[in-house]
């Protein structure tokens, strides 16, 4: 519509209030762009947007609360650990996933395939009465999470659209409405922890919607979370119950560090987080940032671990350490830092294999560690990759029990201060550093609801995550095979066409024309 309006709201979270000029760090959030209409394509004709699927719109049927199949028998509060609370940031993390069905007989009832699907939902949540309860702050001002069983969301949506409207489903344009678009947390004590939504497209092909609070587990707990629904779903056992114990990440008492921490910053902590400031701006005002994902051959994986193993940083990288440092290189250079630019390569470290005595199977809650490897950009750009790569492989092994211990109870002092929050000791929103997470060892593929098999696992890019992500995603040929989003800049982007070292490894790369719309 000509005249339709987008509204940007300004919000602050209260950790990220606060720039550190003297360590060149900086943890305030911007912006988020929230876009209160369908999504389409600009194309010469309706017949060209028809076929790419960009006319489709998505209707939603109804929305419901889904609450444990059986009461929680004791609503209590459980604790939540030192990353639980640095991961109370206050929006939801989105993900879409694809499943293409044997047949289109689903279609035929779609209010059965509903309710089978909330039927089975609410039966999970026995196994997780956490996530139907809610964040409340205890008499110290930490979340701890109540179990409440005041529920999750469950939304029903149909489409016109089909998996053929595009080429490659990873190219899905309406895939915005396949989940929630309001991705602002504004209140804990009522916000559900987890909104669904699932969708029938007209082919029979389904895509489910996650939007999760990323407070009280990380994204092997929340594939985990999927598996488990899958299962019951088809009338099997959870192979997985989930283990909630979060205390055995607790801080030492007393808290001791023993080793220099790097990743995280205390900042004061700051009332009132989420401000009430909008600003009008003409639809059609094009977004800064791009989102492209790209896949990478079995084949092209290997020769990328070649070129670090055989460069002059001698390397023995695994597939992540190479991917890593290639997308880290690419992306610095297509963004054309200045040499004397601190460039940081923020990733998460699970806890669950390094953690003292070893955390259950099973185990429920945030493990990430985040980590934020400083380097100077003229040296990521200027020197071979496996430069990086030993950057990153050095950053790996450093991260032992010892130092992970000592960052929980680091936190632990910087919170006792009452007056202190944690933030992560790097810039979203700079455009120098880069935001990355692999989920390549998750065995998302092994997903099935019993409609056929997975076909694509999407994250949804919001502009309030800032500015730069190269995630390492599995692909469904299994293998090597890699999916990489990527995430920055149309500017950055269009670089990254040209940048040699990434066409050298994509040599059927189309123009960049072909994705700019």
């Amino acid at each position: 519509m000509a005249g339709e309006l987008l509204m940007v709201l300004y919000f602050v979270h209260d950790m990220d209030l606060h720039r550190n000029t003297e360590h060149g760090t900086t943890t305030i959030c911007s912006l988020i762009k929230r876009r209160h209409s369908t999504f389409f394509l600009r194309a010469e004709s309706q017949e060209v947007a028809k076929k790419m699927g960009a006319l489709w719109g998505v209707d939603l049927k109804s929305t419901s609360v889904i609450v444990p199949a059986s009461p929680t028998p004791i609503q209590e509060r459980r604790f939540l650990s030192n990353l639980d609370q640095v991961f109370t940031g206050q929006w939801y993390m989105n993900t879409v996933w694809y499943f293409k069905p044997a047949s289109d007989h689903l279609i035929q009832d779609q209010d059965a395939f509903f309710k089978g699907l909330k039927d089975s939902l609410s039966r999970l949540l026995i196994y997780y009465p956490a996530l139907a309860g809610r964040l409340v702050r205890n008499e110290n001002n930490r979340f701890e999470v109540e179990l409440n069983d005041k529920g999750v969301i469950f939304r029903e949506a149909v489409t016109e659209a089909r998996f053929d409207d595009w080429k490659d489903i990873k190219d899905c344009t309406v895939e915005a409405k396949l989940t929630f678009e309001d991705t602002v947390i504004a209140d804990y004590s009522s916000a559900p922890l987890v909104r669904i939504q699932a969708t029938l497209f007209k082919c029979g092909g389904i895509a489910l919607g996650f939007s999760m609070a990323h407070a009280i587990h990380d994204g092997w707990a929340a594939m985990e979370f999927v598996k488990s629904w899958s299962e019951l779903h088809t009338h099997l056992p959870v192979s997985t119950p989930p283990v909630f114990a979060n205390h055995l990440m607790k801080a030492r008492d007393p808290p001791v560090v023993s080793i220099p921490i790097k990743d995280y910053i205390s900042v004061p902590k700051v009332e009132g987080s989420l401000s009430s400031n909008y600003q009008i701006f003409e639809e059609g005002a094009p977004s800064p940032y791009q989102a492209i994902t790209f896949r990478f051959t079995a084949q092209q994986v290997d020769a990328i671990i070649q070129e670090v193993r055989n460069g002059p940083w001698k390397v023995e990288a695994s597939s992540f350490v190479a991917m890593a440092a290639f997308t880290w290189k690419v992306m610095t250079e297509a963004r054309e830092l200045p040499d004397d630019t601190t460039t940081r390569y923020v990733y998460p470290i699970s806890c669950r294999q390094r953690w003292q005595p070893p955390l259950p199977r099973g185990f429920f809650g945030n493990t990430a560690h985040i980590s934020s490897l400083a380097a100077k950009a003229g040296d990521i750009k200027n020197k071979h990759v496996s430069y990086a790569a030993k950057l990153i492989y050095d950053d790996l092994s450093a991260t032992t029990t010892e130092y992970l211990k000592s960052v929980i109870d680091w936190m632990e002092i910087e919170l006792q201060k009452n007056d202190r929050d944690i933030g992560f000791a790097c810039d979203f929103y700079s455009g120098g550093d880069v935001q990355s997470t692999s989920m390549v060892n998750f065995p998302i593929f092994e997903v099935n609801f019993g409609w056929g098999t997975l076909i694509h696992n999407s994250f949804t890019f919001q502009p309030l995550l800032g500015d730069g992500h190269a995630y390492l995603f599995p692909a469904p040929e299994g293998g090597r095979n890699r999916l990489v989003p990527i995430y920055m800049k149309r500017l950055a982007m269009k670089n990254l066409f040209r940048n040699e070292l990434f066409r050298r490894f994509q040599p059927d790369l189309k123009d960049y024309s072909y994705y700019s719309n």
